[in-house]
């Protein structure tokens, strides 16, 4: 915006300069400003100055949000900052067939989809509806008794009821849907490391993280140097190495038969939630023991210190979604723009041995 104003003012110098260099002698400051060229140098001039200013003044008022702005802006930060107790997940055209979630490890979920929430202008509420029907429907309770609706469309697009005008597009925001909602016409048939890859959550109890930690994993088991086993092998050699143990530190007579509680490993344990179904991942030291949908249980025996980095992949990965988070949650209330188009979603692709 000063580019033009200073264009002019070293175009008049040059010509000041030339004109001196022509004449041979410095011209009287009245001749120079009292010329036809100096006069339409200075006209320009001001009428330059006066458009910048008029920009600086667009731009300063462009940069206050207006009072709609501000409202939504703040609502969105209240979800975002809330203490949500209860968290409801539903078909939003069918609320009856909804699951109440309790386990607190979800909420963080719920409530990153307002500090991810970049408005789109694009779309309005009847055209995201159209193009992909009612969607999910979230309902968040806070320890204040305040109740946020939220509706979620696929291709993560979202509407707050209480701003029914605005349509915003939130980073996974349909992964509480398809975590704990059956699919309607049911799922096609996939391999087990393809369902863990493709399972929008997963908790260890206390922490919940995204696909992507999900797909890591079913990717990692899938190029270990791992052995199928069995839970009767897996128990026989904790049994052998207890014993082994028990009898080098003790020369008492042998006490009986030990229980299996006694020779179990310790171990972690991780469920994958699938559309409706569940999946539990439990390391050992040694195994990996996968409890599919259908309660068949898949073993596998592997290098301890590969399940260590199996298990370390989580912690990174928690780490890394903390840090985001302390990110949104400090960055600028402004508003945000997000022009998305409109697209259908591509499936992940996992190839399993």
């Amino acid at each position: 915006m000063k580019k033009p104003f200073y264009k002019v003012f070293m175009l008049l110098s040059v010509c000041l300069v030339v004109s001196s260099s022509l004449s041979g002698c410095k011209p009287s400051e009245k001749k120079v400003v009292s010329s036809s060229y100096y006069k339409e140098l200075n006209k320009k001039y001001k009428k330059l100055k006066k458009e910048n200013e008029e920009l600086k003044e667009e731009l300063a008022s462009r940069d206050e949000p207006s009072e709609d702005e501000q409202r939504a802006s703040d609502y969105l930060e209240k979800i975002g900052r809330d203490r949500i107790i209860n968290l409801e997940v539903g078909y939003a055209d069918n609320m009856e067939g909804s699951e109440l979630i309790k386990d607190k490890e979800f909420f963080g979920i719920a409530t990153a989809i307002a500090k991810r929430a970049d408005l789109t202008e694009r779309y309005t509420p009847e055209e995201i509806e159209k193009k992909y029907g009612p969607g999910y429907e979230y309902v968040l309770y806070d320890e204040d008794n305040a109740v946020y609706v939220i509706r979620v469309y696929k291709g993560d697009y979202v509407v707050f009821t209480d701003l029914p005008d605005n349509v915003y597009y939130s980073y996974r925001a349909g992964a509480l849907g398809d975590a704990f909602m059956h699919y309607r016409n049911g799922y096609p048939n996939s391999r087990l490391l393809h369902r863990l890859a493709d399972s929008p959550l997963v908790s260890d109890g206390s922490k919940c993280y995204e696909n992507d930690s999900a797909f890591e994993a079913a990717n990692y088991i899938r190029s270990m140097d791992r052995k199928q086993t069995s839970r009767k092998k897996a128990e026989e050699a904790w049994k052998k190495a207890y014993l082994s143990g028990k009898k080098k530190s003790s020369s008492s007579e042998d006490s009986g038969e030990p229980e299996l509680s006694e020779y179990e490993p310790d171990s972690k344990s991780y469920t994958f939630y699938h559309h409706g179904n569940v999946m539990t991942m439990t390391l050992y030291k040694e195994h990996i023991c996968i409890l599919n949908m259908d309660d068949k249980e898949t073993w596998y025996k592997a290098e301890p210190e590969e399940i260590k980095e199996l298990k370390k992949k989580f912690a990174v990965s928690w780490d890394i979604a903390a840090k985001n988070d302390s990110s949104d949650q400090s960055k600028s209330t402004k508003k945000q723009s997000h022009e998305k188009e409109i697209e259908e979603e591509s499936d992940i692709s996992l190839n399993d041995n």
